[in-house]
């Protein structure tokens, strides 16, 4: 499998490679400023450990405030516009003459004629979300000039601002401080945790933590697995490092840092960490083995698969370093004695699971319930174990299908159907694939044919059918219609029970106005400057979850 990414995590036979990484090519040095006026503060570094992702820039801090300033970084026009109620919320992206495209994400608005003509094209378009190329030239922008103001919208956690540099031609995400841009540091990194992890078979077994005295004793083959982060003045003190290096008897082993990435294969990051300690605790071990799944031409250098297959009773220095952008960096050297066995063994049973190979179409399938999965789905050859038993709470088999051996996620989506046995008084088209984890249930788009209802996944776990025949909720927050209103500003709150919103309009005075949502709160904002009549005014809020569901209400507004 070749993903398209630059990743450079360098393992190299004796050295006997090159290291050819982004710091040899010819990056533009200080043709970009800061996007922020001030120093830059950061909340997140570029290409840290996310679930399902690589973070695909820099978090920059702004205070807890929302409305500062941002600034374009060089000249150029602005190329796109995209504002969703998810993800990054309210982005702009401007092409520059070199070569580069400059993106600023979670912002709170945009500016000067760049407000406008979005605000034009979500007239037109009647929708808050809209995705908008812009043609070039249209809205040219100097360095320095203010575009857009930060914020907090779409997925954002908290106020900041999202800033990304791109190859304009390949849209590859490049480090940031690569170019120039002034950013102090000069605190090293801290190497948080070491874990052993014996191979078990094909794959890691449970692990253990490299106590402070340093010293492990190791039965038979093993990888590690190294937890960094990083701080800097006015940054946050869990910030990603920027590269880690481990040695073996003072030979480099393995390599790790990330220059740059292709976004559509971000996924893969899933493979390179401890995943189910990374869900559970959001600490990142990167692990130094090797899945033929996650490889491609930005290959970990690595000795072999970056599994330590070490001499029984011998004893091993390994020195594993953590590096920032700036170069500081923190060490930890811990002593390995191999004991007398160099054996494994193998905990997975043969009956455990049909065997799928990784790089082919997987197959499987029960009279209640299949899965079709395409290849480089998984990320290694794996065992998939799939049951179905009965539950009165659900509409059909209560159906799951889990990986034996490698406990990651799937890299791309595969489609999953299931047998229903739905009630004559139900419509098929309010039945939906949903997926169980403990007390929450997450629904598909789901289509039905011939009694199977299928979706596309990008989860392993427990799967069902249930009906969604509930309507979405509406609610005012902030005006009644006895009362005159106070605000200039309608909020109203919008929520489904499963299915989740699908779409909603408002229109005022029987004419579309445009209302912004906000997902985090699930609340719709209206802006009513130059839009109300004096006295009374209809609102009409509409409202359809993803079956279909319509809720339609009518407010009246006194001016």
């Amino acid at each position: 499998m070749k993903y398209l990414l630059k990743i450079l995590v360098c393992a190299c036979l004796a050295l006997h490679f090159p290291l050819s990484t982004l710091h040899t090519q010819e990056l533009p040095q200080g043709y970009f400023g800061s996007p922020l006026k001030g120093d830059l503060g950061l909340s997140a570094t570029f290409a840290e450990s996310r679930i399902g992702h690589f973070h695909s820039g820099l978090d920059i801090r702004t205070g807890g405030a929302v409305g500062l300033p941002v600034l374009a970084v060089a000249d150029g026009y602005v190329s796109r516009v995209s504002v969703s109620p998810w993800g990054g919320g309210k982005i702009l992206y401007i092409k520059h003459p070199n070569g580069y495209t400059s993106v600023y994400m979670h912002l709170s608005d945009y500016v000067g004629p760049i407000g406008r003509w979005v605000k034009e094209q979500q007239y037109k378009a009647q929708s808050y979300s809209i995705v908008e190329d812009v043609p070039e030239g249209l809205l040219p922008v100097r360095k320095g000039q203010m575009v857009a103001l930060s914020g907090n919208t779409g997925g954002s956690a908290g106020p900041h601002l999202h800033f990304e540099l791109r190859e304009t031609g390949t849209g590859r995400t490049i480090n940031p401080l690569l170019f120039g841009i002034p950013y102090r540091d000069s605190m090293k990194p801290a190497i948080r945790g070491l874990r052993i992890y014996p191979m078990v078979g094909n794959s890691i077994g449970r692990s253990y933590d490299v106590g402070k005295e340093n010293t492990a004793t190791v039965d038979g083959p093993f990888c590690l697995g190294i937890y960094a982060t990083d701080a800097a003045e006015g940054s946050t003190p869990k910030n990603g490092p920027e590269r880690i290096e481990v040695y073996l008897d003072d030979e480099l082993f393995f390599m790790y840092t990330i220059e740059s990435f292709v976004l559509e294969n971000s996924r893969v990051i899933n493979a390179l960490v401890d995943y189910p300690a990374f869900e559970a605790q959001r600490q990142g071990y990167i692990l130094t083995r090797a899945l033929p799944g996650a490889e491609g031409d930005w290959i970990p250098v690595r000795q072999g698969d970056g599994i330590f297959r070490l001499a029984p009773r011998s004893r091993h220095k390994i020195q594993v370093r953590a590096y920032d952008i700036h170069d500081n960096v923190d060490e930890r050297t811990i002593t390995v004695n191999i004991s007398t066995s160099a054996s494994t063994t193998q905990e997975h049973s043969a009956t455990d699971g049909k065997a799928v190979r990784y790089s082919e179409v997987a197959s499987l399938k029960h009279p209640a319930f299949s899965a079709e999965l395409p290849p480089y789905c998984l990320y290694a050859d794996d065992r998939l174990a799939t049951t179905c038993r009965m539950d009165a709470g659900y509409l059909s088999p209560v159906c799951s299908i889990e990986p034996v051996i490698n406990k990651i996620p799937p890299h791309i989506h595969y489609k999953i159907s299931i047998k229903g046995a739905v009630p004559q008084d139900i419509d098929p088209a309010k039945v939906t694939v949903v997926r169980i984890n403990g007390k929450r249930v997450n629904a598909y788009k789901t289509t039905c044919e011939g009694g199977y209802y299928s979706a596309s996944v990008r989860d392993f776990g427990t799967f069902a059918l249930l009906a969604d025949t509930t309507a979405p909720t509406v609610r005012a927050v902030n005006f009644s219609e006895d009362k005159r209103l106070k605000s200039k500003t309608l909020r109203i709150k919008i929520g489904d029970n499963l299915a989740g919103v699908d779409t909603y309009n408002c229109y005022l005075n029987g004419k579309w106005v445009l209302a912004e949502y906000d997902g985090k709160s699930a609340t719709l904002f209206i802006d009513t400057t130059g839009k109300l009549q004096g006295g009374k005014n209809d609102l009409r809020v509409e409202v359809v979850d993803g079956c279909g569901n319509l809720t339609r209400r009518t407010f009246t507004i006194i001016r």
